[in-house]
């Protein structure tokens, strides 16, 4: 293993606010990450950041309920440890009209401004597929870097890709290029948006998974 690498682990919620769940349910379920979240913050000041799905929208369903955290989530979002936008609510850019995609990065990067921080990531992590303007909209938006799980064949850990070049890639950094010719950095997800849960926690097991890895 060449100890020189070094393995970043981002921690991070995909936070769907309705899917299999009613919106109520949902709700709950996020009041309790959050005040967890900013207890870890403010027990430990060794955990560094949390990247909270790339839409802001989450704020304004936690403060309905806590309010009185306004303070505390906006120091933790200036201090560079909450991670938020650019979107306002994470989309899936088949289902909706370009404009409202437009709309949506708009909205999130202002809203996550007003915040007093901008991921400027372009975070596409269950996106059904992804639309050719992509690395246009986002270089427009001076976002350099998409990370995304779908739109082409997952690749790297056990996953396999085949030699073609038809809607696969056999890695998992590309130039991510536009119709008009704009690009930006794509990394695909290797083993989805979740492949920090594989990651043991002891130590030695650990070492054998990154010496495979």
């Amino acid at each position: 293993m060449n100890k020189n690498k070094t393995v970043h682990i981002i921690s991070h919620t995909h936070w769907d606010r309705e899917w299999y769940l009613p919106y109520e349910k949902h709700h709950v379920l996020l009041i309790e990450l959050m005040d967890e979240l900013l207890q870890t913050f403010d027990a430990d000041e060794a955990f560094k950041s949390f990247h909270l799905d790339g839409h802001t929208i989450i704020l304004d369903d936690y403060l309905q309920v806590r309010p009185e955290m306004r303070e505390k989530v906006q120091h933790y979002i200036k201090e560079g440890r909450l991670q938020i936008g650019p979107w306002y609510i994470l989309q899936d850019e088949f289902l909706t009209s370009s404009e409202a995609n437009i709309r949506n990065l708009q909205y999130g990067m202002k809203d996550a401004e007003k915040w007093g921080g901008l991921a400027r990531v372009g975070y596409f992590p269950d996106s059904f597929g992804n639309v050719g303007q992509a690395p246009q909209i986002l270089q427009q938006a001076g976002i350099k870097t998409a990370v995304f799980g779908r739109g082409v064949k997952p690749t790297g850990f056990n996953n396999t890709a085949e030699d073609t070049d038809i809607y696969e890639s056999p890695y998992s950094e590309m130039k991510w290029e536009a119709p008009d010719g704009s690009t930006v950095l794509g990394v695909l997800f290797a083993n989805w948006y979740c492949n920090g849960n594989e990651v043991p926690v002891n130590e030695e097991e650990a070492t054998v998974y990154w010496n495979e890895k």
